[in-house]
């Protein structure tokens, strides 16, 4: 009976460190993704600060530009 419990108990300790593995990766993906939009973000807001609003400026960049540029 003390085996049976042990091997559960076992069990689930394997299982508890799985589900926070998986956690710590997500943690991680959305820490890399975080720091890459606010990478994209501040480049983009350092050249329209710089931008003059001339005709060559475009001050207007949509979501997809964004994503395209996250994705590089």
């Amino acid at each position: 009976m003390l085996k049976d419990y042990l091997i559960l108990a076992q069990e689930a300790i394997t299982a508890q460190k799985e589900i926070y593995q998986v956690k710590q990766q997500r943690l991680e993906l959305a820490q890399q993704e975080y720091r890459q939009l606010h990478d994209v973000w501040e480049h983009k807001l350092g050249s329209q600060i710089s931008c003059n609003a001339g005709p060559d400026c475009t001050s207007s960049s949509g979501h997809w530009e964004l994503r395209a540029a996250m994705q590089m």
